[in-house]
């Protein structure tokens, strides 16, 4: 054996010992991995309660270093108005509608009082007609037409009066109706026909509805802190067909809020209702979205998290105000890192999918 093929031999037995060094070594790598994962598995806990709710045990360790942050569940005596809002109403239309009548009046009483007074005089030339022919027959005929002619006038207002009053009605409702047509005085709606109040109007929802109207509710600005107080009006015509029950108009005394200002409105609940149910408020941090619905996390124990179903009402300041039956007013709420929960959780069932 020459020098040459010598040295291939050794180069080849070289780069074979090297390689199974590698893959030695690799193999080596993924055991420690493993090793690593499987310690990090075991600082969090997916259990199930009595109820069959999953429940996230973490360690003090993992509760510190993720940031998770709790606070008491704050409880509220304040109902949404499942609106989409209160709308501040333009009512310059509705004067309109108030001067057109009032005018509309005077035509008709002036052409009253002009067959009145025609009328008054036919008949006495009929008397003078009849009287030797004091009268001619045409002057008799012509005053006959000036009598027939105003009376023609007045069908036309009375029919545009009626037409008036109807759409008032349909437009704005039987108070506006009954204050703009003089049936009924009603101060309290002078300051909003001189421009010192806002006309808001805002759906409840039918469950509320059907029973007694709130007569006051607290409205506030979407982009403000300040409270505006609203005074039950009337029933209103119109609804909103994108959203279930019935409208409402309130008064608010605010006449700086630009009109088709959106608000959100809240009104006290009734305390003899026997429907009352569990209202909390909670920060926008506390809710997640599970399945198509909102959850928040409790802890129900030193680091032990239980996953709870609520209903959202409405917006508030920076968060929501939600209904559950499955909340207490003692109930400690992750207000933060709620999320990080959810994913703890979507981890150990996407695990155990993959077992199976």
């Amino acid at each position: 054996m020459n020098k040459k093929s010598l040295m291939i031999i050794v180069i080849q037995s070289f780069v074979i010992i090297l390689l199974i060094w590698v893959v030695i070594l690799m193999g080596s790598d993924e055991f420690v991995d493993d090793d690593l994962f499987d310690e990090e598995e075991t600082l969090s806990f997916i259990e199930v309660n009595d109820e069959g709710l999953n429940q996230i045990r973490l360690t003090e360790t993992i509760v510190k270093n993720s940031g998770i942050q709790t606070s008491a569940i704050i409880s509220s005596n304040k109902q949404s108005s499942f609106s989409n809002y209160g709308i501040v109403q333009a009512t310059d239309t509705l004067i309109d509608l108030k001067n057109i009548y009032d005018q509309l009046m005077q035509e008709i009483n002036t052409l009253q009082n002009q067959i009145n007074t025609e009328e008054k005089k036919y008949l006495a030339f009929i008397d003078l007609n009849a009287d030797e022919k004091n009268i001619s027959d045409q002057v008799l005929l012509d005053q006959q037409t000036i009598v027939n002619n105003l009376k023609v006038s007045i069908e036309k207002k009375l029919a545009l009066k009626k037409n008036l009053q109807q759409k008032v009605l349909s437009q704005w409702g039987n108070k506006f109706y009954m204050a703009i047509t003089g049936k009924a005085k009603d101060k309290q709606l002078n300051p909003l026909l001189n421009g010192e109040a806002r006309l808001v109007k805002i759906t409840l929802p039918s469950s509320d509805s059907d029973n007694s109207v709130p007569e006051k509710i607290i409205f506030t600005p979407i982009n403000g802190n300040s409270e505006t107080e609203g005074v039950f009006l009337d029933k209103a015509p119109t609804i909103e067909p994108s959203i279930l029950g019935q409208t409402f108009y309130y008064l608010i005394s605010s006449p700086d809020i630009r009109i088709g200002s959106k608000l959100i409105g809240f009104y006290k609940e009734n305390q003899n209702n026997n429907k009352q149910q569990n209202r909390y408020e909670v920060q926008s941090s506390s809710i997640v979205w599970s399945n198509g619905l909102p959850w928040v996390y409790i802890e129900e124990e030193p680091f032990l998290f239980v996953k709870k179903p609520v209903s959202l009402e409405n917006e508030i300041k920076d968060g929501w105000l939600v209904t559950s039956d499955a909340l207490s007013t003692n109930d400690i709420i992750v207000s933060k890192g709620a999320q990080l929960l959810l994913s703890e959780e979507y981890k150990y069932q996407i695990k155990n999918e993959n077992e199976d």
